[in-house]
Protein backbone atom coordinates (compact mmCIF):
# COMPACT_ATOMS: atom_id res chain seq x y z
CA UNK A 1 0.00 0.00 0.00
CA UNK A 2 1.35 3.43 -0.91
CA UNK A 3 0.86 6.01 1.83
CA UNK A 4 2.82 8.97 0.48
CA UNK A 5 3.40 10.91 -2.71
CA UNK A 6 6.85 12.22 -3.54
CA UNK A 7 6.21 15.87 -4.41
CA UNK A 8 9.61 17.53 -4.65
CA UNK A 9 13.23 17.64 -3.61
CA UNK A 10 14.61 20.77 -1.97
CA UNK A 11 18.29 21.67 -1.96
CA UNK A 12 19.95 23.97 0.58
CA UNK A 13 21.88 26.64 -1.31
CA UNK A 14 23.53 29.97 -0.48
CA UNK A 15 21.27 31.97 -2.86
CA UNK A 16 17.82 30.52 -3.66
CA UNK A 17 16.93 33.07 -6.34
CA UNK A 18 20.21 32.57 -8.19
CA UNK A 19 19.90 28.77 -7.98
CA UNK A 20 16.37 28.94 -9.40
CA UNK A 21 17.50 31.20 -12.26
CA UNK A 22 19.90 28.48 -13.46
CA UNK A 23 17.08 25.92 -13.89
CA UNK A 24 14.71 28.51 -15.34
CA UNK A 25 17.28 29.34 -18.03
CA UNK A 26 18.34 25.75 -18.79
CA UNK A 27 14.95 23.94 -18.67
CA UNK A 28 12.35 26.72 -18.79
CA UNK A 29 10.85 25.77 -15.42
CA UNK A 30 8.66 28.40 -13.76
CA UNK A 31 8.34 29.68 -10.21
CA UNK A 32 5.55 28.11 -8.23
CA UNK A 33 6.54 29.57 -4.85
CA UNK A 34 8.91 32.40 -3.92
CA UNK A 35 8.70 33.62 -0.32
CA UNK A 36 10.64 34.47 2.80
CA UNK A 37 9.45 32.62 5.88
CA UNK A 38 10.61 31.12 9.16
CA UNK A 39 11.72 27.49 9.12
CA UNK A 40 10.56 25.85 12.32
CA UNK A 41 13.35 24.41 14.45
CA UNK A 42 13.98 20.86 13.31
CA UNK A 43 12.51 21.24 9.80
CA UNK A 44 15.21 20.67 8.57
CA UNK A 45 17.38 20.20 11.65
CA UNK A 46 20.18 22.78 11.37
CA UNK A 47 20.26 24.96 14.45
CA UNK A 48 18.79 25.43 17.91
CA UNK A 49 16.23 28.08 16.84
CA UNK A 50 13.60 28.86 14.24
CA UNK A 51 15.51 30.29 11.26
CA UNK A 52 14.53 32.90 8.64
CA UNK A 53 14.80 31.41 5.14
CA UNK A 54 14.07 32.14 1.51
CA UNK A 55 12.32 29.31 -0.36
CA UNK A 56 11.90 29.15 -4.13
CA UNK A 57 10.04 26.24 -5.73
CA UNK A 58 10.12 25.60 -9.47
CA UNK A 59 7.67 23.47 -11.39
CA UNK A 60 7.99 21.71 -14.70
CA UNK A 61 4.88 20.47 -16.53
CA UNK A 62 2.90 18.88 -13.70
CA UNK A 63 1.49 21.47 -11.24
CA UNK A 64 1.69 19.15 -8.19
CA UNK A 65 4.68 16.84 -8.62
CA UNK A 66 8.03 17.07 -10.31
CA UNK A 67 9.05 20.22 -8.46
CA UNK A 68 12.44 21.23 -7.16
CA UNK A 69 13.07 23.67 -4.33
CA UNK A 70 15.95 25.86 -3.25
CA UNK A 71 16.19 26.84 0.41
CA UNK A 72 18.45 29.68 1.55
CA UNK A 73 19.12 30.43 5.22
CA UNK A 74 19.24 34.20 5.79
CA UNK A 75 21.73 33.82 8.66
CA UNK A 76 23.10 30.33 8.00
CA UNK A 77 24.14 28.38 11.10
CA UNK A 78 26.58 26.34 8.97
CA UNK A 79 29.28 26.72 6.32
CA UNK A 80 27.82 27.89 3.01
CA UNK A 81 30.88 27.32 0.84
CA UNK A 82 29.94 25.90 -2.56
CA UNK A 83 32.17 23.09 -3.86
CA UNK A 84 33.90 24.09 -7.08
CA UNK A 85 35.07 22.03 -10.05
CA UNK A 86 33.25 18.92 -8.84
CA UNK A 87 33.78 15.79 -10.90
CA UNK A 88 32.40 13.00 -8.68
CA UNK A 89 29.31 12.41 -6.55
CA UNK A 90 29.43 11.53 -2.85
CA UNK A 91 27.67 8.97 -0.66
CA UNK A 92 24.22 10.13 0.40
CA UNK A 93 24.06 12.79 -2.29
CA UNK A 94 20.87 13.28 -4.32
CA UNK A 95 20.86 12.89 -8.09
CA UNK A 96 18.47 15.23 -9.85
CA UNK A 97 17.21 13.35 -12.94
CA UNK A 98 15.64 15.52 -15.63
CA UNK A 99 13.90 14.38 -18.80
CA UNK A 100 14.09 16.75 -21.74
CA UNK A 101 13.12 16.74 -25.41
CA UNK A 102 16.48 18.29 -26.38
CA UNK A 103 19.55 17.09 -24.49
CA UNK A 104 21.98 18.92 -26.77
CA UNK A 105 20.14 22.23 -26.37
CA UNK A 106 19.89 21.79 -22.59
CA UNK A 107 23.62 21.00 -22.52
CA UNK A 108 24.48 24.20 -24.40
CA UNK A 109 22.27 26.30 -22.08
CA UNK A 110 23.72 24.62 -18.98
CA UNK A 111 27.29 25.35 -20.09
CA UNK A 112 26.35 28.96 -20.86
CA UNK A 113 24.77 29.26 -17.38
CA UNK A 114 27.91 28.02 -15.61
CA UNK A 115 27.44 24.26 -15.19
CA UNK A 116 30.43 21.97 -14.77
CA UNK A 117 29.70 19.16 -17.24
CA UNK A 118 30.91 15.78 -16.01
CA UNK A 119 29.92 13.83 -19.15
CA UNK A 120 28.95 15.59 -22.39
CA UNK A 121 25.91 14.39 -24.38
CA UNK A 122 26.23 10.73 -25.28
CA UNK A 123 23.85 8.15 -26.70
CA UNK A 124 23.38 4.85 -24.88
CA UNK A 125 20.83 2.18 -23.92
CA UNK A 126 19.44 0.97 -20.60
CA UNK A 127 17.06 -1.91 -19.83
CA UNK A 128 13.37 -1.00 -19.57
CA UNK A 129 11.79 -1.24 -16.10
CA UNK A 130 10.69 -4.84 -16.72
CA UNK A 131 13.78 -5.86 -18.67
CA UNK A 132 11.81 -6.83 -21.77
CA UNK A 133 13.27 -4.12 -23.99
CA UNK A 134 15.81 -1.30 -24.03
CA UNK A 135 15.42 2.44 -23.76
CA UNK A 136 17.63 4.55 -26.01
CA UNK A 137 18.79 7.77 -24.36
CA UNK A 138 20.78 10.88 -25.16
CA UNK A 139 22.26 11.86 -21.79
CA UNK A 140 24.66 14.31 -20.22
CA UNK A 141 25.57 14.85 -16.59
CA UNK A 142 26.56 18.03 -14.80
CA UNK A 143 27.13 19.82 -11.55
CA UNK A 144 25.19 23.09 -11.42
CA UNK A 145 26.83 26.28 -10.05
CA UNK A 146 25.90 25.12 -6.50
CA UNK A 147 27.47 21.69 -6.97
CA UNK A 148 24.13 19.88 -7.34
CA UNK A 149 24.55 16.83 -9.58
CA UNK A 150 22.07 16.18 -12.41
CA UNK A 151 21.60 13.61 -15.12
CA UNK A 152 19.70 14.97 -18.10
CA UNK A 153 18.03 12.42 -20.37
CA UNK A 154 16.32 12.58 -23.75
CA UNK A 155 14.39 9.46 -24.80
CA UNK A 156 15.19 8.56 -28.40
CA UNK A 157 12.95 6.54 -30.69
Amino acid sequence: MTTGILRRTTFIVPDAAKAAQFYESVFGWTRFYDHSLVARRGFPPVGPNDEPVKLVLLKAEDPRVGMVGFLQYVDPPFDTAVPVNRSKVRMGEAILVVQTADADGAHARAVAAGANVAVPPTTWEVPSHDGSSVIRLRTFSMFDPNGIYSEVNQHLS
